[in-house]
């Protein structure tokens, strides 16, 4: 299967322009930094304060680095779709890429799961107290999944394939 993955997007337009031009991945690179430190800067102090940390900070506000989390998240997204793409044969069978990946997953349903459970009562808390323990959960699960997410994107030259 994977394999079948592979060929399919090697030769591609898109696999050859990635490949092609040589200051294109260079460029990847950067703005992927980029978008990781504008997601991870934003989600690090919106998940310590919804841990309960942080509380001289009006909760609320902070979740207005919500929208520069979501650029940062963007941005990585785009960047590495063309990496993928760009690389297919190096990237599907890297099991650091595959728990990578997993973990950006398990992300993903942490912030669906915040937006269905927490973020409809946020209101209602005392913007300076403490947050309840499934806003803590949250915010841990956040903090460990992105941050795997950061050592892991880190390993993949490093780790071994399959």
């Amino acid at each position: 299967m994977i394999q079948t993955l592979v060929q399919a997007i090697e030769g591609t337009a898109i696999n050859n322009w990635v490949l092609a031009t040589a200051w294109l991945w260079p460029l990847m690179e950067i703005l992927h930094f980029v978008g990781l430190t504008l997601l991870l800067g934003a989600m690090l102090v919106i998940d310590l304060r919804l841990a309960g940390f942080l509380r001289q900070m009006n909760i609320s506000t902070t979740h207005r680095l919500l929208p520069w989390a979501m650029v940062g998240f963007t941005i990585n997204l785009t960047t590495g779709v063309l990496f993928f793409l760009g690389d297919p044969g190096r990237y599907a069978i890297n099991i650091g890429f595959q728990i990578k990946m997993v973990l950006v997953l398990i992300a993903g349903l942490n912030a669906l799961w915040f937006i269905l459970k927490i973020n409809p009562s946020m209101p209602s808390w005392d913007p300076y107290g403490d947050t309840p323990g499934t806003a803590k959960l949250i915010a841990y699960v956040s903090l460990g999944a992105w941050f795997g997410v950061l050592l892991l994107g880190r390993l993949i030259p490093y780790v071994g394939t399959g």
